[in-house]
C-alpha cells in the first residue's frame, strides 16, 4: 500500500513482514486517495477491513470502504477527526482516539494515526494505521474512577520508584503541597520539601526520621505499610503512609505508594471521645463518692427519725412539752432532709429518661419567691437571717412554670443554708440587672465557692465541700430545669463575700 520507487521498505518481502507484525498487533493499515473532482477512495489491509466490520475475503470498492469508515464516526467525534485529517494533509503526523460505531460490535474506541503527502500525479495521499483501543480506554476510565474515588479519601497519592529515586503524583488535592512538590520528580528532593514546608516545626524531626530512605527498607522488612501522624502547616492533623507495591528477590522494596490524608476531623472526634471517657471516669468516681455520702446522709435522718420517735413513745411524764416540741422539730427536719435526697434522685431519673415536664402559665412571681423562702427557712442554721426583696409589685406576673421556679429557688436557698453558718441569705428579684429579663439572685455570706470550681459545681455528683450534707445533684437539677424553661443559672464569680447564684428568666 502506498508504494513509491524511492522507498524500498514498501517493496517486496519487507512490506509482507511489516503487515504480519501489524496484523499480529491487531492493527489495520489504510491508504486514502483524494483526487480533485473524484470521490475519496480508501484501500485497506485485511485487518483494517475487519476493524471496519467488513469481510476481508470479499471484494469492496475503495469508495465503499471509505464511506463505511466515514459513516461509523460518531457525531461527537466528527470535529476531532476533521482536525486530525487536516493536519495530515499539511504533511504533519497526527494521531487521534475517537468513538466509532462498529456494525457488529457497537461503539468502540479507535486510535488512528497517519501522515499525508502528494503523489507524482498531484493526488493527496493519506497513509496510516487504525486499531481498536476500547479495552485500554475502558481500563483507563476504570483506573481514573479508582483514582477519583481515592481522591475523596486522600489529599495526596504518589507512586514511588525507589531504585530510580523518582515519584509520580496521581492525586494532589492540597494546593499548598503542589507549590513545593510538583507532579513528578526527584523523590529525595520531594521528601525534603515535605519535611521543610508541610509539617509543623515541632514535628519536622519526626517526619525526617519517617521519610529517611536509608532506613526505609529495614523498617519495612516485615511489614507492608508504615504510617505516621503529625501536625501540618495548612491542615491541623495529617497522616503520611508508605505502602509496599512489590519487592526484589532479597526482600528489598522496589516500588511504593505514598498516601497523605487529612485526619483533622478524625482527630477531633477522638479527642471528643477521650474527653467524654475522662468525664465518664470522673463522673463514675464522683458517683461512687455520692453514693457513699448518700448512704451516710440517708442513715443520719433515718436514725434521727427512729430515735426521736422512740423518745416520744416513752411514758407520759418522761419529757416536758418543750422537750417533746424539740423532738418533733428534729423529726420534721429529718423528714425534710430525707425527702430532699429522695426527690433529687427521682428528679434526676425523670430528666435522664425524658419524663420531666413543664407546664407554662402566668403567675405572680413575688408569691412564688416568698413561698420558696418559707420552705427553705427551716433549713437555715443558727441565727442566719433569710429574707426576700423585689423590684416589682405583688401583682407583677410572668409566664413560666411556677412549681419548677419554686423548686429551683428552694434548691438554691437550701444549698446556701448548708454553707452559711452566720450572716444572711438574701433572695432578690431584679428587672434591671439583666435588661429585658428577670434576674433572681440568691446571695449568702457563707464559705463561697473555691476558685476553679465555678463550672464543676453544676455537674452531676459534684460538691464544692464533701463535708457538707447533700447528694451533689441539686445544682445540676436546677440547671436542667432552667434549660427546659428557657432560663439560665450561673454563679456570679465577681461576688467574694460568700456565694451568689443567678437565675435569669
Amino acid at each position: 500500500m502506498g508504494q513509491t520507487a524511492n522507498n524500498p521498505i514498501r517493496n517486496g518481502m519487507q512490506i509482507g513482514k511489516i503487515m504480519e507484525v501489524l496484523d499480529s498487533a491487531s492493527m489495520g493499515v489504510w491508504r486514502v486517495t483524494l483526487r480533485e473532482g473524484k470521490k475519496p477512495r480508501e484501500s485497506a489491509s485485511p485487518k483494517m477491513l475487519e476493524l471496519l466490520g467488513l469481510e476481508h475475503d470479499r471484494e469492496y470498492t475503495e469508495e465503499f470502504i471509505y464511506q463505511t469508515w466515514v459513516a461509523g464516526i460518531c457525531p461527537e467525534a466528527q470535529e476531532s477527526v476533521n482536525r486530525s485529517v487536516a493536519k495530515m494533509m499539511e504533511g504533519k503526523f497526527d494521531e487521534n482516539t475517537y468513538r466509532w460505531n462498529h456494525p457488529k460490535w457497537g461503539i468502540r474506541y479507535m486510535r488512528c494515526g497517519g501522515v499525508g503527502y502528494k503523489d507524482k500525479d498531484g493526488n493527496q495521499i493519506l497513509e496510516g494505521y487504525h486499531y481498536d483501543v476500547t479495552r485500554y480506554v475502558a481500563q483507563h476510565e476504570q483506573d481514573q474512577l479508582i483514582v477519583n474515588s481515592l481522591a475523596d479519601s486522600f489529599g495526596g497519592l504518589f507512586y514511588i520508584d525507589l531504585l530510580a529515586n523518582h515519584y509520580t503524583s496521581y492525586v494532589n488535592n492540597m494546593p499548598h503541597i503542589a507549590r513545593f512538590i510538583p507532579k513528578e520528580g526527584s523523590l529525595s528532593a520531594a521528601l525534603e520539601n515535605f519535611a521543610n514546608y508541610m509539617c509543623n516545626p515541632d514535628d519536622r524531626g519526626l517526619i525526617r526520621n519517617f521519610v529517611d530512605l536509608a532506613t526505609l527498607n529495614e523498617r519495612l522488612r516485615h511489614r507492608d505499610s508504615i504510617s505516621v501522624q503529625f501536625r501540618g502547616t495548612t491542615i491541623e492533623y495529617a497522616e503520611f503512609a508508605f505502602i509496599v507495591c512489590d519487592r526484589d528477590t532479597d526482600g528489598s522494596v522496589l516500588h511504593l505508594v505514598a498516601t497523605l490524608k487529612n485526619i483533622t476531623a478524625q482527630k477531633h472526634e477522638e479527642q471528643k471521645m477521650l474527653a467524654k471517657l475522662r468525664e465518664n471516669i470522673e463522673e463514675n468516681k464522683a458517683k461512687t463518692v455520692m453514693l457513699q455520702n448518700m448512704t451516710h446522709e440517708i442513715r443520719t435522718p433515718l436514725n434521727a427519725l427512729y430515735g426521736f420517735s422512740q423518745l416520744l413513745c416513752m411514758p407520759d411524764g418522761s419529757y416536758t412539752e418543750d422537750e417533746k416540741s424539740e423532738f418533733y422539730s428534729y423529726i420534721y427536719n429529718s423528714f425534710n432532709m430525707l425527702s430532699m435526697i429522695v426527690d433529687d434522685v427521682l428528679d434526676l431519673t425523670d430528666v435522664e429518661h425524658g419524663n420531666y415536664r413543664v407546664q407554662m402559665a402566668r403567675f405572680a412571681i413575688n408569691r412564688v419567691c416568698r413561698d420558696a423562702v418559707q420552705m427553705a427557712e427551716l433549713r437555715k442554721q443558727g441565727r442566719v437571717r433569710m429574707y426576700f426583696t423585689s423590684e416589682v409589685t405583688d401583682d407583677y406576673q410572668v409566664e413560666s412554670d411556677s412549681r419548677r421556679i419554686q423548686q429551683i429557688l428552694v434548691n438554691l436557698l437550701v444549698n446556701a443554708c448548708k454553707h452559711t453558718i452566720q450572716g444572711e441569705i438574701h433572695l432578690h428579684l431584679s428587672t434591671t440587672e439583666t435588661p429585658g429579663h428577670i434576674t433572681l439572685s440568691v446571695t449568702d455570706t457563707g464559705e463561697g465557692i473555691p476558685v476553679g470550681q465555678s463550672k464543676e459545681i453544676f455537674k452531676r455528683y459534684k460538691k464544692a465541700n464533701h463535708l457538707v450534707q447533700g447528694s451533689g445533684l441539686g445544682l445540676h437539677i436546677c440547671c436542667t430545669i432552667a434549660k427546659k424553661l428557657g432560663a439560665e443559672i450561673k454563679l456570679d464569680e465577681s461576688y467574694t463575700n460568700g456565694a451568689r447564684f443567678l437565675m435569669i428568666l
